[in-house]
């Protein structure tokens, strides 16, 4: 499993001038009035990148090699939601330190974005796993399809309530609560789709 981390590392390496652009976008929000998005930005593009490297195992020029290598299913699915999902969690709570010093966000916001950025990352990894694995060639096309619907459920959700107070609601809660919520979300949805993918990976034929 250790090859694998190993692997993914050294083809985000390769990814050096995109994350660059994107580190300096963070930047941009975090000491900006977009400070919760630039918390989030770079976390989310991260698992992204992640689960590309997914859709690059998947491919029809890899698909042959897919599992030639010395790993199985279950660890190669371990390394690939833990690589999805920690370093996006560790490298948003470096962002939120910055973040503190910014004048537009405090410390006591720091639990509630932290979650966030917790459900957010990991729905995410929770849909495009399954769905590279499920289309392969054709993941581009229904990852945006998912993310769409997403997108749109959760405009509904904010249209039919008040978006303000939902940022009190979520306030109000308890910090140690709140951590417990998210870090329960973030199980359930990743123990859920690893148990899609997996299926889906040892149904496939290469």
């Amino acid at each position: 499993m250790k090859g694998l981390f190993v692997r993914d590392a050294i083809w985000l390496g390769k990814q050096r001038m995109l994350l660059v652009c994107m580190l300096a976008l963070t930047v941009f929000y975090l000491f900006s009035d977009l400070h919760a998005f630039g918390v989030a930005f770079l976390p989310l593009m991260l698992a992204m990148l992640v689960c590309r490297t997914v859709q690059n195992d998947v491919s029809r020029a890899c698909r042959r090699m897919f599992f030639t290598m010395p790993f199985n299913t279950r660890d190669y699915l371990i390394e690939k939601y833990c690589g999805a999902i920690i370093p996006p969690m560790l490298l948003s709570l470096v962002l939120m330190a910055l973040g503190t010093l910014s004048p537009q966000m405090a410390w006591n916001q720091v639990p509630v974005a932290l979650v966030m950025v917790l459900a957010t990352v990991s729905v995410t990894v929770a849909v495009e796993i399954p769905i590279i694995l499920a289309f392969r060639d054709r993941a581009a096309v229904m990852r945006i399809v998912a993310m769409a619907v997403i997108f749109t459920i959760c405009v509904l959700v904010v249209s039919v309530t008040n978006n303000q107070d939902i940022l009190v609601a979520l306030t109000s809660i308890p910090d140690g609560l709140l951590m417990l919520i998210g870090g329960v979300v973030c199980l359930v949805c990743t123990a859920a789709s690893g148990s899609i993918s997996h299926r889906l990976l040892s149904r496939a034929e290469w």
